[in-house]
């Protein structure tokens, strides 16, 4: 099974036809899978290779620097740098995605710099020094509003797919009041024979928390989405991706509760490359990965929205805040 891959110009440049039958398309793709891929979106493929290459140097800078920017160990939202092992995904989601009694033992493989968008005054940014990396908070910053604008052309496609009313969907996900992240991946080059003692992976199963999230990786794969054949996280699949240009989507657990079920989050696992198989006995490549966690506003409402909720049905989801749910689901799932 492959996921679908779609042009995502035909709906932000074609006419009302090709509109409707890209909306549909992304809509079944996200209910079938929780996944989707798309071409066309938006961003140029210079600045694709572009975002790399500044993400390939951020890493390479010596620990010391990285570390005068880290992310102190609370819930707040990211910002900065994070080591290696930092953020434990199988801790984060142990309820009901690992068939583990004891997670605590279980790392993620992954380094990660994370960057909030440059409106957000209660949660700054903490970026490298300029002068040690000249020219990387003007890219990132940036490449923040292209992410932003195809997240609000998807909402847009999926709008019309639901046929509910333009903005239902945006007016959550706004500019002024953005509470979405852009994240910068590296996964190091590693021994293979580690992954398969169970203890370590370079990210566990987890859900993403916000809208959708939008990924672009590199030519090293890993990443592979739930077979929904089999419940409970019991196989997955690999996202057969070897454009790096090429976008990978995702449904998050705040679109599942706007939809009232009607789309699920998608699961998902970053484990060995497809090459690996060939060099069992080997090092695994090191993997460079961009995530943007298309977040609803924090005071947005991210209860079940009227609109999903058809005649007959009761809404499944209460309503509470963005940031309310944000943080009752760290409460939930440590």
């Amino acid at each position: 099974m492959t996921l679908p891959c779609l042009d995502l110009s035909l709906f932000t440049q074609g006419d009302a036809t090709q509109r409707q039958e890209l909306a549909s398309q992304l809509l079944a793709s996200l209910t079938d899978h929780g996944f989707v891929k798309l071409t066309k979106h938006g961003i140029p493929d210079r600045k694709v290779h572009e975002l790399f290459k500044w993400s390939e140097v951020f890493f390479a800078l010596p620990p010391q620097e990285k570390l005068a920017i880290a992310h102190p160990n609370t819930s707040e939202p990211q910002r900065g740098f994070s080591c290696v092992g930092a953020e434990n995904t199988a801790r984060l989601y142990r309820k009901g995605v690992l068939n583990i009694a004891n997670v605590e033992d279980l790392r993620d493989c992954r380094e990660h710099m994370d960057i909030g968008p440059l409106t957000d005054r209660s949660f700054p940014n903490r970026w490298p020094s300029e002068d040690k990396i000249p020219g990387f908070r003007a890219f990132m910053e940036g490449i923040f509003s292209d992410f932003e604008a195809v997240a609000n052309a998807i909402m847009a496609a999926l709008e019309t797919a639901f046929s509910v009313p333009s903005g239902t969907l945006n007016r959550l996900i706004t500019h002024s009041a953005s509470a979405s992240e852009l994240r910068l991946n590296h996964y190091p080059e590693m021994n293979a024979a580690e992954l398969k003692t169970g203890h370590i992976n370079r990210t566990w199963p987890h859900f993403d928390l916000g809208v959708i999230s939008l990924l672009f990786q590199n030519h090293v794969s890993g990443l592979e989405f739930e077979d929904r054949r089999f419940p409970n996280g019991e196989k997955f699949l690999k996202v057969e991706s070897n454009d790096p240009c090429e976008m990978i989507v995702n449904v998050s657990e705040t679109l599942q509760r706007l939809t009232n079920g009607r789309l699920r989050a998608g699961l998902h696992r970053v484990g060995a490359p497809q090459e690996s198989d060939e060099m069992a006995q080997g090092l695994l490549k090191e993997r460079f990965s961009v995530p943007f966690f298309c977040k609803a506003d924090r005071n947005a409402t991210v209860g079940s929205l009227k609109e999903f909720v058809r005649p007959g049905e009761k809404a499944l989801y209460e309503d509470m805040s963005a940031i309310q749910f944000h943080q009752s689901r760290l409460k939930s799932a440590y």
